[in-house]
């Protein structure tokens, strides 16, 4: 009779103490689904090792749709517990097709299938199969159920979840793709707005193209007239004994009048986009020529012109026209310097590109930063207005294009500019053609 009692006892004992283990694995489950982000690939593993290891006579599977966590061919319609939607338990003669593989087939003698289902969502299957014919106590089949149902909410759960980041991602897509359009909706305006105000500037290039059309004539004829006279003057100056300095004034008058004759030229060359004559420039003679007879106008104003020259190779050009660029940059560098200061003319060959570049640097004022973007534009300036008609820097920048070059400038405010006229050289295999 006592030993009847003390195995109750024992059993009661061992049920009790097995009921506890499945307690504490249903914690530790739990605790292991609270945490996020889900990482079911990582999840799933770790709750089929507590599996096994409170249901010790079962191996634990888990067969997940779509199929990226299952390791057999599970289709939907396979598993009746999937397509009843209840725990089904069977033996060898009654076995679910989903242990039916051919690593299944013959070796398991029981087995458990319990749908994964949270609301109307199926998520897959949970089976148990064991080598032994066992079955499992009441207990163990509502705890069984409990993990069941812990593990589809918490697929559930990473499955809203894993909609939320892609939801999330489409809308960083989204708003990136707006802000990209938004920034091409303002280049477009910007663009736009240049446009227009280049419309406006050809509208005035027009005007003005008429206008020194008319003007070009009206000044050639008696400019034409005071070079003949000063041509007569200067053959008769050994006639008449006139004084060396007074040769020297009509010469001045002579090249300033040509000067004249050459800027009106350059203006209806701007305004029509003529062509005009090139030959091989010799730019640093160009500028030797150019500087000697700029110097004693300089000179009156305090300005002293330094060259740094180096041997050039020859450009194609157009002389008059080159000349003209480099007095405009000149004339605008003496302007800047109403105190006086220096200009520097310097130099260089690049052999890699086969260009050459002169920079012409002053001390002056230089050119206020919200001015630099309008530098070129058809009658900008920033002298008086007695002073200056805006087209000299458009011209000049025209003159360079026309050359196959460029026109570049570089100013900080009280310090100085510094612009740079830069030009391609004769190809060598040209040099020889055109200077036949």
């Amino acid at each position: 009779m006592c030993d009847r009692m003390d195995v109750k006892q024992n059993t009661a004992l061992s049920s009790e103490e097995e009921l506890k283990k499945q307690i504490a694995a249903l914690h530790k489950i739990n605790n292991m689904t609270g945490f996020l982000p889900i990482k079911i690939e990582e999840l799933l593993p770790a709750i089929k090792e507590v599996m096994e290891d409170i249901f010790a006579d079962y191996q634990c599977n888990f067969n997940i749709f779509p199929k990226r966590h299952g390791c057999n061919r599970l289709e939907l319609g396979d598993c009746k517990a999937i397509r009843d939607q209840l725990p089904m338990i069977s033996d060898q003669d009654q076995t679910c097709p989903c242990c039916t593989g051919e690593a299944c087939r013959g070796i398991f003698h029981s087995h458990v299938c319990v749908p994964l289902v949270s609301g109307k969502e199926v998520f897959g299957v949970m089976t148990l199969k064991s080598l032994l014919k066992v079955r499992l106590s009441r207990d163990s089949l509502e705890m069984l159920l409990a993990i069941a149902n812990q593990v589809a909410a918490t697929l559930q759960r990473s499955q809203l979840l894993n909609r939320l980041a892609q939801e999330k991602n489409n809308l960083e897509q989204a708003n990136q793709e707006i802000t990209q359009l938004n920034r091409s909706l303002f280049d477009t305006i910007k663009e736009l707005e240049k446009t227009q105000r280049q419309l406006i500037y050809s509208e005035r290039l027009a005007a003005a193209g008429r206008l020194a059309a008319n003007l070009t004539h009206e000044i050639n004829n008696p400019t034409g007239i005071i070079l003949s006279r000063l041509e007569w003057l200067l053959l008769e100056a050994p006639e008449t004994e006139l004084p060396e300095e007074v040769v020297k004034d009509l010469l001045v008058i002579k090249k300033h009048t040509e000067r004249i004759a050459q800027t009106t030229r350059g203006l209806l060359s701007f305004s029509r986009r003529t062509k005009n004559e090139t030959t091989l420039v010799d730019l640093e003679n160009l500028i030797k020529e150019t500087v000697v007879w700029l110097e004693r106008q300089f000179s009156r104003k305090d300005i002293i012109i330094v060259l740094n020259l180096s041997r050039l190779p020859t450009v194609i050009g157009n002389k008059d026209q080159l000349e003209q660029v480099l007095v405009n940059i000149l004339t605008n560098a003496k302007d800047a310097l109403p105190e006086g200061g220096k200009i520097k003319i310097t130099t260089k060959y690049d052999t890699e590109k086969n260009n050459v570049q002169i920079d012409i640097e002053d001390n002056g004022t230089g050119i206020p930063e919200d001015m630099m973007n309008s530098i070129f534009d058809p009658f900008f300036s920033t002298k008086e207005k007695e002073l200056g008609t805006g087209l000299g820097l458009p011209i000049s920048l025209t003159i360079m294009k026309e050359h196959g070059g460029f026109l570049r400038m570089e100013s900080t405010p009280h310090e100085g500019s510094c612009f740079s006229m830069i030009l391609p050289c004769v190809p060598e295999n040209q040099e020889g053609d055109l200077n036949e």
